[in-house]
């Protein structure tokens, strides 16, 4: 892991000096965050798979009083099967005390492909690695009957200020509205922040798929180096969220193989309430018992505190980006995400985070 990080490293700094990367230089940028006298609060709908990271994510989120969570869409290509992913984010609701915060049910299957993650980690995830039963059972978080598509353009079509969307998940849900509702408001849509791919590092489908023996699906996952999961769970959609004029900030591997998930991590959170204690014993055991064997990134809650303004600084390139859709069963590149000459629109791609600057504000949010 010290030698890919290293490499990542080397990568910047080509890029930074505008040294070629395959047919054309990159710019690199850095964004530094302007402090405003009087924040404004931000609106945002979340789109979930309900994995370990996504719950980091919305706890930290709840945690913010700049941030207005409108909604919550439960998608079930992920790392969680969708009826227990539906279960987790209204347990989870009830348990913070929000049970006012409306939650869509969306697809159980992607687009195209049936891509999923080994079947023993999603057992895992679907009872959120033994905590599920430490929430509350009380059914007073009411399900919105519409499916998450519809429950999205509806939300768009009814906003008077724009929308901030957060996808910790597959494109799935996002994809579908696209498709079955073609004239919803997206101009009300202020930036989709999504965690997903990997331009210039590996993938992690193959990582995962042979980290271990009972998670291994067989050669068309095992010989994917190029995947994050996250795109690679519904290629399809993630094409047409990336061939679509929406504005999309990308927080792929590149930039989430800087902040590894850590031991220390667990000990910074001081706070007793049931947001920090939940997120305590999520770190703890994700650390623990249920580790993965291998290097893990932090993933979503990356992508979380980029969109929230969490971080004061990263670098960034503005690119035109395609998803591979083929599928093949050996040398399987389906799910790539790489640059390309032109497209619909740039997409800012964060390449280069402060992992200090990372676990200082985790800790200060969640300590609140």
């Amino acid at each position: 892991m010290k030698a890919i990080l290293t490499a990542h490293v080397l990568l910047l700094v080509c890029l930074a000096h505008g040294i070629g990367l395959g047919a054309s230089p990159v710019n690199v940028q850095p964004l530094v965050k302007q402090t405003e006298a009087t924040p404004q609060t931000t609106k945002v709908l979340i789109d979930t798979d309900m994995g370990w990271d996504d719950i980091l994510s919305i706890l930290y989120l709840l945690k913010k009083t700049d941030i207005e969570i409108v909604g919550v869409l439960v998608t079930g290509c992920g790392e969680t099967n969708l009826r227990w992913g539906k279960i987790i984010a209204l347990s989870l609701m009830e348990y913070a005390g929000r049970p006012n915060i409306p939650i869509a049910v969306g697809a159980e299957k992607p687009l195209a492909f049936a891509h999923v993650f080994p079947k023993l980690f999603r057992y895992d995830m679907n009872d959120m690695m033994g905590y599920l039963g430490s929430l509350s059972d009380d059914d007073s978080v009411c399900l919105d009957p519409r499916p998450a598509w519809r429950f999205l353009a509806d939300t768009l079509d009814q906003a008077t200020e724009p929308i901030v969307i957060l996808s910790l998940g597959g494109l799935t849900n996002i994809g579908r509205m696209l498709q079955e509702y073609p004239n919803a408001k997206l101009d009300k849509i202020k930036q989709i922040y999504a965690m997903g791919g990997a331009v210039y590092v590996d993938g992690n489908v193959a990582l995962l798929n042979n980290a271990r023996k009972e998670w291994d699906q067989g050669p068309r996952y095992a010989s994917n180096y190029k995947a994050e999961w996250n795109i690679f769970v519904d290629p399809v959609a993630a094409k047409l969220v990336f061939d679509s004029m929406i504005p999309l900030t990308l927080v792929p591997l590149d930039a989430c193989n800087e902040v590894l998930l850590s031991p220390t991590a667990v000990e910074a959170i001081t706070a007793d309430d049931n947001l920090a204690s939940l997120a305590k014993k999520i770190l703890q055991v994700k650390t623990g018992t249920h580790n993965e064997g291998i290097p893990v990134p932090i993933f979503d809650p990356l992508a979380t505190m980029v969109m929230a303004g969490g971080l004061p600084e990263y670098a960034y390139a503005s690119l035109y980006l395609d998803v591979d859709v083929s599928d093949a069963e050996l040398d399987n590149r389906s799910g790539r995400t790489f640059p390309v000459d032109k497209g619909s629109r740039k997409i800012n791609a964060v390449l280069g985070v402060s992992a200090t600057q990372f676990a200082k504000e985790y800790k200060e949010v969640m300590n609140r």
